[in-house]
C-alpha cells in the first residue's frame, strides 16, 4: 500500500513539474502584461508594484489587435466550419462503404496525416488559381490541412454507431444530407467538439500560411499582427506580454468551456476505431 502511494506521490510530482514547464511562462507573461517596461524586462514572476492597465490601451490603439482579430475570427470560424462539415460527411462514409472505393478513400486520408504541407508548391498553386492574396486562399488551405485528421476522427467514431440507427432514419424518409445532419452529427457531439477545438487552436495560431498567401496588411492575421508589433517594440516586453495576452485570451476561454468534450471524443474514438 505504500509502495502504491508513493508511486502515486511520485507520478504528480513529476506531472507537477511538467506542467510548469508551460505554467511558469503563461504566468510570466500575464503578470509582464501588466508591469512597467523596466519591471518587464526582468523576466520573472514578481507581481507588478502597479497595474498599469494603459498597456492594453496602447496595444489596442497602436498595433492593429482589432483588425487582425477580425481577420483571424472571419478565417478561423470559415475554415472551422469547412473541416467540421466536409470531415464529419467524408468520415461516415468511409466509416459505413466496405468497399475497394471506401478503403481508397481511408487510406488517402491517412497518407494525408502523414505528408507535410509544401510551401513552394502550394504557393504555385494558389498563384495559378488566382487566389493570391484573398482570404479564401487561406481557408482552403488550412481546411487542406487540418481535413485528414478530422476525417480519420469521425470515421472512427462513427464506426461505434450501429447501423440500425441509419436504417431506421432511412425507413423512416430521411434522405443522405438528414441522416448526416440530422441523426449522425448531433451523436458525435463529443467528436466534433474536438475537431472543433483542435482546428480552432491550429488556424488562429497559424503564422506561416497567411505570411506566404496574403499580400495586404489590412488582411492581416493575429500572428502577424503579434510579429509586427514585436519588430516595433522589441524591447517593450510589457506591451508585447499583454499583445500575447490579447491574442491567446479567446481560445483559452474557448478550451476551457469545452475541454470535457475533448477528453470523451478522442477516448471515444480510440475505443471505437
Amino acid at each position: 500500500m505504500k509502495k502504491k502511494n508513493m508511486g502515486k506521490m511520485v507520478t504528480i510530482l513529476i506531472l507537477l513539474l511538467i506542467s510548469g514547464v508551460y505554467i511558469i511562462p503563461i504566468i510570466m507573461m500575464v503578470f509582464g502584461s501588466f508591469k512597467t517596461q523596466g519591471e518587464a524586462l526582468q523576466m520573472n514572476l514578481s507581481l507588478p508594484k502597479q497595474l498599469q492597465f494603459e498597456n492594453y490601451k496602447h496595444v489596442i490603439e497602436t498595433g492593429g489587435i482589432l483588425r487582425g482579430y477580425t481577420n483571424s475570427l472571419f478565417i478561423t470560424v470559415t475554415a472551422v466550419a469547412v473541416i467540421i462539415v466536409f470531415g464529419a460527411m467524408t468520415g461516415i462514409i468511409i466509416s459505413r462503404r466496405d468497399d475497394k472505393k471506401g478503403r481508397g478513400l481511408y487510406y488517402y486520408f491517412v497518407f494525408g496525416l502523414t505528408a507535410t504541407m509544401q510551401m513552394v508548391t502550394t504557393y504555385a498553386l494558389v498563384l495559378k488559381l488566382n487566389l493570391y492574396g484573398s482570404y479564401l486562399s487561406v481557408i482552403l488551405v488550412l481546411a487542406a490541412v487540418n481535413l485528414p485528421f478530422a476525417v480519420m476522427t469521425f470515421s472512427s467514431y462513427v464506426k461505434g454507431i450501429p447501423r440500425e440507427i441509419d436504417e431506421a432514419a432511412v425507413m423512416d424518409g430521411c434522405h443522405s444530407f438528414q441522416l448526416i445532419f440530422k441523426i449522425l452529427l448531433p451523436i458525435m457531439k463529443p467528436i466534433t467538439i474536438t475537431n472543433l477545438i483542435i482546428a480552432a487552436i491550429g488556424i488562429w495560431n497559424n503564422f506561416q500560411v497567411p505570411l506566404y498567401l496574403m499580400s495586404s496588411s489590412e488582411r492581416t492575421t493575429i500572428p502577424m499582427m503579434i510579429f509586427n508589433f514585436y519588430g516595433l517594440y522589441s524591447r517593450d516586453w510589457n506591451y508585447v506580454f499583454a499583445a500575447l495576452v490579447i491574442t491567446v485570451l479567446p481560445i483559452v476561454i474557448l478550451y476551457l468551456c469545452l475541454q470535457k468534450y475533448i477528453v470523451e471524443g478522442m477516448t471515444s474514438g480510440a475505443v471505437k476505431g
